[in-house]
């Protein structure tokens, strides 16, 4: 039996800077993980900055499951 959900790596919306901001703190991974259900294709819970951080709440939802 294969998994119900896995994680997915999903690019980030880019939002652009107005002329004369200035934009401080470091660069962002351009990509955002998230858990699909492969059932429905919906994502569940939110966005995750680290894929291993979404890869144990994948685990955690297909052992309930």
């Amino acid at each position: 039996m294969s998994a119900r959900f896995s994680v997915k790596r999903v690019p980030r919306q880019v939002k652009g800077i107005r002329n004369g901001e200035i934009s401080g703190g470091t660069a962002l991974d351009p990509y955002w993980y998230r858990i699909i259900d492969r059932a429905t294709g919906d994502f569940v819970g939110g966005k995750h900055e680290e894929e291993t951080m979404a890869i144990g709440e994948c685990q955690k939802l297909n052992t309930r499951t």
